[in-house]
């Protein structure tokens, strides 16, 4: 099932795949949070071989981390 191109969800799902920890889970359910993760990903993004749709896969999660660390009111 392929989404709809969404560069924030997927900004998100990278910060959720590298903030995860597995803590006091078991490993089992701490794997399946990754899995789950990466299966969302694929449906964003699949796996491609052409550097083209590899570069603009980069290209919008730099706009989208550039976009997520600006603050709410505008100021230079």
């Amino acid at each position: 099932m392929r989404m709809k191109k969404n560069p924030s969800r997927v900004f998100e799902i990278y910060g959720c795949l590298f903030e995860l920890k597995r803590g006091d889970k078991r490993v089992p359910e701490f794997y399946g949070g990754i899995k789950g993760l990466i299966d969302e990903l694929e449906m964003h993004q699949h796996a491609v071989t052409n550097v083209a749709t590899l570069r603009g896969y980069r290209q919008d999660l730099a706009v989208s981390k550039f976009l997520s660390g600006l603050s709410p009111s505008p100021r230079s």
